[in-house]
């Protein structure tokens, strides 16, 4: 949970944060993004466990430093680059603490023109320091970039906590995923799961889109504590049985038509959770079984390859191969979600005014939060 926050993305577990994105347990903290556990930090991107940091990248652990690159456990350091366990440190120079106070007051950083020298000889730095070939930390056997606390990890990126896994992106909160491929933007604690984003707390769910605390779902969307729904929008608190288009069915029935219905989705080249949503099948090729290793993307025609890691994970949840690459698949997700662009609204129920990501000509009904939860409930 967060509190008192504003203008803040995907950014959880916060207080007191602003114009923050992809980012966890910040105190304190302004424009921010990818950071954890970070406090009274300012434009800081891709760092974690920083106090009192400014304009910084890729560093940890580090208190009281400004316009650092890739340093860890540095203290009092200013435009350094690279450096490890440092302290009173000016470019990479080595100060005592008397000649860093003062060589302070001559970097007068609310001066344009120091801000260039600053920046100018911050980029020497860059060029000249080593840089290891992917950002991971705590990681084991992992392929991906911006990968923290996680094993067996296959082209994710911006994700911790995550286990067995391949295509994740953007699993930055509480947890990660779990034997779980293609979730993301936006997966939190995610166990067999199959094209799933901006959910949590989800298992053995497949196409889904902004569900959380459910479990056996099937091509369903904003449904919350819920389980064995198939087709379904706006389901809450439904664990009493079997749910599809939002119509209690025996089970039976429900194993029954929900096969044949799949079958009819990849007929019509439904494979997605977004094809679902918005492709237009009249101009879908027909569907053939095809299990080839080796795949052309439907959509813009580069070549991918299927791991024998994901061959399995398809075979035990009973999924097509994809037809689409990983960043055709990524895309489709992202586009699912609003600009982040704010808009001054009113409610379409009890007309109160509020600020939301949806214009006011947007073609959906939008409530309030109060009208939302007496409407799902």
């Amino acid at each position: 949970m967060s509190k008192d926050c504003y203008m803040c993305f995907n950014t959880g577990s916060s207080r007191n944060a602003y114009y923050c994105e992809d980012c966890r347990a910040m105190n304190d903290c302004v424009d921010c993004a990818f950071c954890e556990e970070c406090e009274l930090s300012y434009e800081c991107t891709d760092c974690n466990n920083c106090y009192n940091s400014r304009f910084c990248q890729d560093c940890n652990n580090c208190d009281d430093v400004q316009f650092c690159y890739d340093c860890r456990r540095c203290k009092n350091c200013v435009g350094c680059c690279g450096l490890r366990d440092k302290q009173y440190c000016i470019f990479n120079e080595q100060y005592n603490s008397d000649t860093y106070e003062k060589a302070l007051k001559n970097l007068n950083i609310s001066d344009e023109k120091i801000l260039k020298i600053i920046d100018e000889k911050s980029e020497v730095l860059k060029l000249k320091t080593p840089r290891m070939f992917a950002h991971q930390l705590d990681t084991q056997n992992c392929v991906g970039d911006y990968i923290y606390h996680s094993k067996n990890a296959f082209m994710c990126f911006d994700t911790r906590h995550t286990e067995d896994s391949g295509y994740i992106v953007q699993a930055n909160l509480d947890k990660g995923t779990k034997d779980s491929f293609d979730c993301g933007p936006v997966p939190t604690a995610m166990e067999i799961c199959y094209d799933v984003c901006y959910s949590d707390y989800c298992f053995n769910c497949d196409h889904i889109y902004w569900c959380s605390h459910c479990k056996d779902l099937q091509y369903s969307t904003n449904c919350m504590e819920s389980g064995n729904l198939f087709g379904c929008n706006l389901m809450n608190h439904k664990q009493d049985g079997f749910y599809i288009l939002n119509e209690k069915v025996e089970e039976e029935e429900y194993k029954k038509l929900t096969e044949e219905i799949k079958k009819e989705l990849l007929k019509n080249g439904i494979y997605s959770i977004w094809d679902l949503l918005f492709k237009d099948t009249s101009k879908s090729k027909k569907h053939e079984l095809d299990e080839k290793k080796s795949r052309t993307c439907e959509l813009c025609n580069d070549h991918f390859e299927l791991t024998k890691e994901e061959i399995e994970f398809y075979k035990k949840k009973n999924i097509v191969y994809p037809r689409y690459c990983f960043q055709c698949r990524l895309n489709q997700r992202y586009t699912m979600r609003n600009e982040r662009k704010m808009h001054k609204r009113i409610c379409d129920s009890c007309k109160n005014s509020f600020i939301s990501t949806y214009p006011p000509d947007s073609k959906y009904i939008v409530y309030c939060l109060n009208c939302f939860w007496k409407h799902i409930s």
